[in-house]
């Protein structure tokens, strides 16, 4: 049970170390407009997937199409 519970705890501090990390990238807004209307996806989704991508458009299209 002990295991499970460490676990568990170990995923969340490494899922919010991910999201402080993916907040700490740099994206130009007009990058995730372009990327929302013409992908036609919520704007929440662009923003995630440029950040994931470091803020790189053509990664993060190219990551959307495939």
């Amino acid at each position: 049970m002990a295991s499970i519970a460490a676990s568990s705890e170990a995923d969340w501090n490494a899922m919010r170390l991910r999201e402080k990390e993916l907040a700490a990238v740099k994206i130009n807004a007009a990058d995730v407009d372009i990327i929302a209307n013409e992908l036609e996806l919520d704007k929440k989704v662009a923003e995630r997937t440029l950040r994931e991508h470091k803020g790189d458009a053509v990664a993060a299209i190219r990551h959307l199409l495939h």
